[in-house]
């Protein structure tokens, strides 16, 4: 009896039968759309984190070939270092303040503008414009504002007042007005902040305030006891944003530091390093200097302090996070 062959036409509808049974299955589809994700979460995530990972531990400079140096990069950055020392410190005072005043701001307007009133939408609109604007375009208006002559609004400002002019930029007796003026641009950017506070709050059902208002409680007490409570979530999510965001500030400090008070284009960290930041000084390394080696330890320790921060906010958080959804099941 004569066999058929792997080319016969009842081989080939055979095979196609099993690839369409095979793809119609819902787990290989699943995986057939999340494809082009995982391939760029490869591509642009997990190779250049290898890659900035293996060159942290190798003096390179973009030129030559690395050269495996162990963990010298690293011992340099805690032990001898003192622009990362200083850095550090600024942006432990930028982060903590940025951040209190991005999401107490975001807070504070989302519950003011959450109520129904003529022009509420207006000022959400107003609130929340100045957000999408790029870092650049940011950094140079406030360079106008902080300017240290008499023309910069703040300078104007306090002029009322009899104070000032403040030098903020480039002050050689105190290094941390710069730091004031780079805190304050964050005032700029609580519209986003707010946004998703907005979100959340109309997330909240009416009947648990119906029901306070009934027991007698008052606009603080519902505040505290149920606004809080159920939009914990979302102020977690907020802060791990925000905090983020903070971390990698770049824009602006670079954009204060080029051409600002005085100073030359050549040091993008500012007078003595008083705009620094840690991407800045990356930066700094990797394209000044190129010291890519050195630049990389730099990435993956920012990357390891931002990693530790969110987790410790979520672990501090998780006895105070409210989630209503898991309370009804």
């Amino acid at each position: 009896m004569a066999t058929a062959t792997l080319n016969s036409p009842s081989s080939e509808t055979d095979l196609w039968q099993r690839l369409q049974r095979f793809f119609r299955k819902k787990s290989v589809q699943g995986y057939l759309f999340i494809m082009p994700w995982f391939i760029g979460f490869i591509l642009f995530g997990v190779y250049p984190l290898s890659s900035t990972i293996y060159n942290s531990f190798t003096n390179y400079d973009l030129f030559d070939t690395p050269q495996w140096i162990g963990l010298k990069n690293y011992i340099q950055i805690f032990t001898k270092d003192p622009i990362f020392v200083q850095i550090s410190w600024q942006m432990l005072a930028y982060v903590t303040l940025s951040t209190a005043i991005t999401v107490g701001l975001g807070l504070l307007f989302a519950v003011l503008l959450n109520r129904s009133f003529p022009g509420n939408r207006i000022f959400r609109v107003i609130i929340y414009v100045p957000s999408l604007l790029v870092g650049v375009a940011t950094g140079t208006m406030f360079k106008q504002v902080f300017d240290s002559s008499s023309i910069g609004l703040a300078n104007t400002v306090l002029g009322w007042a009899h104070l000032g002019p403040v030098n903020f930029l480039s002050d050689y007796n105190n290094i941390w007005h710069s730091q004031l003026a780079l805190i304050s641009v964050n005032f700029w950017y609580t519209g986003g902040t707010m946004l998703i506070f907005l979100a959340g709050l109309k997330g909240i059902a009416p009947a648990y305030y119906e029901a306070a208002q009934l027991d007698g409680a008052g606009p603080f007490t519902i505040f505290r006891r149920i606004t809080i409570p159920l939009l914990s979530p979302v102020i977690v999510l907020n802060t791990i944003l925000v905090l983020i965001g903070h971390i990698q500030v770049f824009d602006t400090p670079i954009t204060f530091a080029v051409g600002g008070g005085g100073l030359t284009v050549s040091d993008p960290l500012g007078y003595k390093y008083s705009l620094g930041t840690w991407v800045v000084y990356i930066y700094k390394q990797g394209f000044q200097e190129f010291n890519f080696g050195y630049a990389s330890a730099l990435s993956v320790v920012v990357f390891l302090v931002t990693l530790l921060l969110s987790l410790g906010v979520i672990w501090l958080s998780r006895r105070n996070t409210y989630y209503d959804a898991l309370q009804r099941n």
